[in-house]
């Protein structure tokens, strides 16, 4: 889909030693839209979408809605894409076919990818460990589409957020942002938030290791707005 001279008309960093992300993130869409124009979409591809039908539609719906509007976060989008009314969805999904497709087409190669490189992991007798934080940001695609799940109010703003608290590293602890689980609404449908996202580790990884594993006994939240993390509290 791509000739070696397209992608070395590209400055991907100055050094070879070192990987220059800024100019990664800002230069990769050129290369990977230019692929897609060539593609050729077969029954792999289609495959690929509907054995992902569980999340790939809202994610690539998602990314196409950022592309839309200039990279903002979504709790920043008009009310109703904000809060996911079905008729504006349905709208965006008309309008941004396009995208969804190419971002759709962008995960399918990415999958096809690591699944290569694990293969050849594999035939050369090497396991993958893969981590899974236990927070995810507040600006994703798993707090946009699922918003109960999570410690927010009825504008959709953080309640609490994650943290850690103050120790002998830090006198003013850990402020990370991440929008707190509310684990009793979670629990209501046997967590199968969760269970969908470490069987989707699953298939990734041949391990799975649940980072900071402290966070599903007990939490540090701390007050939306707080400047530090130092007024929170375990939960």
């Amino acid at each position: 889909l791509l000739h070696k001279e397209e992608l070395d008309s590209i400055c991907w960093g100055s050094r070879e030693d070192k990987v220059d992300f800024g100019i990664q993130y800002n230069n990769k869409l050129k290369v990977l839209r230019l692929a897609y124009e060539r593609f050729v979409a077969g029954g792999e591809f289609e495959d690929f979408c509907r054995a992902h039908s569980s999340w790939l539609p809202d994610f690539a719906l998602f990314m196409a809605l950022k592309g839309k509007l200039g990279g903002e976060p979504w709790y920043r989008w008009e009310h109703k894409l904000k809060f996911r009314d079905p008729g504006a969805i349905w709208q965006a999904r008309q309008e941004l076919g396009e995208d969804i497709r190419f971002y759709s087409f962008v995960q399918y190669l990415f999958y096809r990818q690591w699944n290569a490189l694990r293969a050849y992991a594999h035939d050369n007798e090497i396991t993958i460990i893969g981590d899974v934080p236990i927070y995810v940001p507040y600006d994703s695609v798993e707090v946009w589409t699922d918003p109960e799940a999570f410690q927010l109010d009825e504008k959709l703003d953080p309640v609490a957020v994650a943290g850690c608290p103050p120790d002998a590293f830090t006198a003013d602890g850990q402020l990370w942002g991440n929008p707190l689980y509310r684990w009793d609404v979670m629990a209501e449908d046997g967590f199968s938030w969760w269970l969908r996202r470490l069987k989707a580790a699953g298939e990734l990884y041949d391990v799975v290791r649940m980072d900071h594993f402290r966070g599903l006994e007990a939490y540090w939240a701390v007050p939306f707005g707080d400047a530090t993390a130092r007024g929170g509290k375990w939960v």
